[in-house]
């Protein structure tokens, strides 16, 4: 029989599933679960503060530029690239294993991709994406399916299907920092669709740099578009680099394996460790800076929303 544990979810998006995810998945393979409000371990992500409340071992996982805090928790899945043991890195862009299909055919595939270029998003911020968006859209219509910049009368209701059409996929994160990369360049992987990246300027060691259009390779918008129109126009070079595999050293990272993650996961739920005891001090602290937090604002904003 498996041991029993007592988990609970708290402050994530409208989106997520407290009992279908990656770490409630990987958690039931081992353990008999049960989802209370006196958990043995709190899992919570970065859309509130409701975890304050709770006294027990507690786990960050996030998806969003924003690094753990750990006045307020005991061990954290995060983006950073922290020299901390109780950080794991694991970005949301590795959450699934994209790889080329053996019997994938690229030149069919091209065949198929009758439109252009896409752009789907409903956070207006990143003003770089936005430049990318408008100057592009000289050269070519680019198709905008999000709520921002919507030129199709409607939001799109499958994005996988949505993006299986384009020969490009606008990837642009909402922001930059090292290590952090999220589902966007992972979504125009799984759709066959040729990303255009920037946000992580360290994406290289997560993504074959020879598989998509890097930004923080080329250094501007303008270098962008130029790649982007010269793929375009010839399919050779356009097939040359959707040919290559995603991952470097075509091997998806060994640290981000399920095995691996599960076996993180174990080694929290066993700890011998005491859960950090928050005091009053850290509440105050951590909501203090939750609440001045650049993008704290526009998070409440989009916090009844997908990431996007």
């Amino acid at each position: 029989m498996k041991p029993p544990l007592k988990i609970k979810f708290t402050d994530y998006y409208r989106g997520w599933n407290s009992q279908r995810n990656l770490f409630s998945e990987l958690l039931a393979e081992m353990y008999e679960l049960s989802y209370s409000d006196q958990p043995d371990i709190l899992f919570f992500l970065p859309f509130g503060t409701d975890h304050l409340h709770y006294e027990c071992r507690k786990v960050f996982i996030t998806g969003e530029n924003i690094r753990p805090d750990f006045d307020v928790c005991d061990y954290a899945f995060s983006f950073d690239y922290l020299d901390d043991p109780r950080n794991y890195r694991f970005p949301l862009a590795l959450w699934g294993n994209i790889q080329v299909p053996a019997e994938w055919d690229p030149e069919k595939a091209l065949r198929t991709k009758d439109r252009f270029c896409n752009f789907v998003y409903s956070n207006p911020s990143c003003r770089l994406r936005n430049e990318l968006f408008a100057k592009l859209s000289r050269y070519k219509m680019v198709d905008s399916g999000g709520r921002y910049k919507n030129n199709l009368g409607q939001r799109i209701d499958d994005k996988h299907a949505f993006l299986r059409q384009y020969k490009f996929t606008i990837a642009y994160e909402n922001s930059s920092y090292p290590g952090y990369v999220t589902e966007k360049i992972a979504d125009a992987f799984a759709a066959d669709s040729l990303p255009i990246y920037w946000g992580n300027p360290e994406v290289g060691r997560d993504f074959n740099p020879a598989s998509f259009i890097n930004y923080h390779d080329l250094g501007s918008n303008d270098a962008v578009i130029d790649r982007i129109i010269e793929l375009d126009q010839n399919d050779d070079a356009y097939l040359e680099v959707i040919r290559q595999p995603r991952y470097p050293e075509d091997s998806f990272p060994d640290f981000a394996r399920p095995e691996r993650i599960r076996e993180r996961l174990r080694q929290i739920v066993e700890s011998s460790e005491s859960p950090r005891r928050v005091t009053g001090r850290d509440r105050f602290a951590h909501r203090a800076r939750y609440a001045r937090t650049k993008w704290t604002r526009r998070l409440q904003r989009w916090r009844g929303r997908l990431w996007g």
